[in-house]
């Protein structure tokens, strides 16, 4: 008996998935492990937010793990990388075929971005340690058998953000910030809440999440970085020194832990260096606002959003606004610093 290809198709949620067949189901013919995957929309750059949708331009490369028992992958069926090319219509295999048993018994097929950098699957969870500039996603254990896939009915993968974007817009009041301030030189995240920020998540496989609160346990003593916004390759922005203007510009992202429940004040807090501001940082909350001629305060999950903290440069101080979106922008946060 002739064994059965997997193949799994990919969406990235809320960029709107559609499944469909894309190969003629034959008979008795080897049918590879295939998904279909979509994943919710964000820009592309290495390493840093994937936005958009799957596209031929904007492929997304995710490692898929596949198991013969639900809810834990510590022994798995396959464990390899999977590059989907499209928003939940054409399904796609692994780069060495992997097949089906012909049993047709059940195989569980989970997914995580990035590919790289996951720690070994224990049980229900995985590990990725992060720095900032890497976007973070999962999506939720599938099931499927060999007839199943022979027939057309590929698993579609929905991968979603984990961690929370936040993107900074520097802009100086006038001359005279500019004069006081010179060039932003470092910008830092030191507190999430009350907290240190995390720099690892454990994912749990099978749901495809990652909890606000328990999941993000290894906390930094030296903050989080900032890292250049369209960079061609990663870069710190600890290693720039950028004009401030006032038109004001984005200059820096970073992809740091969620807070479970956002309050409005001091949500999360920045350590900001300048040419002229000393040897000590200053030190900026963030208060994070909703969108909309109201800006109440944001009360919510800032899981797998992304929110534009407006950072305004005064002669006397430095103070920051941030209105949230989900991952197109739904909030943000203005501050002013003087």
């Amino acid at each position: 008996m002739k064994k059965s290809l997997f193949s799994l198709l990919a969406v990235i949620v809320m960029a709107g998935c559609t499944q469909s067949d894309v190969m003629e189901p034959v008979p008795n013919e080897n049918v590879e492990i295939k998904l279909i995957s979509s994943a919710i929309a964000a820009e592309t750059m290495t390493r840093a937010p994937y936005e958009g949708t799957i596209t031929a331009d904007n492929t997304l490369a995710a490692r898929v793990l596949v198991s013969e028992t639900s809810g834990n992958y510590t022994t798995t069926y396959a464990n390899d990388k999977m590059v989907f090319t499209d928003n939940g219509s054409t399904a796609v295999g692994f780069a060495t075929a992997k097949y089906y048993p012909v049993d047709n018994s059940t195989l569980h097929i989970c997914g995580l971005y990035p590919f790289e950098g996951w720690g070994n699957p224990a049980n229900d969870e995985c590990k990725f340690t992060f720095n900032g500039s890497q976007d973070v996603m999962a999506a939720p254990e599938k099931s499927s058998t060999k007839n199943d896939s022979k027939d057309g009915n590929y698993p579609q993968l929905e991968f979603k953000h984990l961690l929370t974007q936040l993107v900074i817009k520097a802009v100086a009041e006038d001359e005279a910030a500019i004069a006081k301030w010179g060039k932003l030189t470092d910008i830092t995240l030191t507190k999430v809440g009350k907290n240190n920020p995390s720099g690892a998540v454990t994912v749990s496989l099978s749901a495809g999440t990652a909890d606000e609160s328990s999941a993000f346990a290894t906390l930094l003593d030296n903050g989080m970085s900032f890292w250049v916004r369209g960079a061609g390759t990663e870069t710190a922005f600890a290693s720039q020194a950028k004009e401030l203007t006032t038109d004001g510009e984005e200059v820096a992202y970073s992809m740091v832990a969620p807070l479970k429940n956002a309050t409005g004040t001091a949500d999360y807090t920045l350590a900001v260096k300048t040419e002229h501001s000393g040897t000590t940082p200053v030190t900026v909350p963030v208060n994070l606002k909703t969108t909309g001629s109201s800006s109440a305060d944001y009360t919510a999950s800032t899981q797998g959003k992304k929110f534009v903290v407006l950072l305004t440069f005064k002669a006397t101080e430095i103070k920051a606004t941030a209105t949230v979106k989900d991952w197109e922008e739904d909030g943000g946060s203005s501050e002013e610093i003087q």
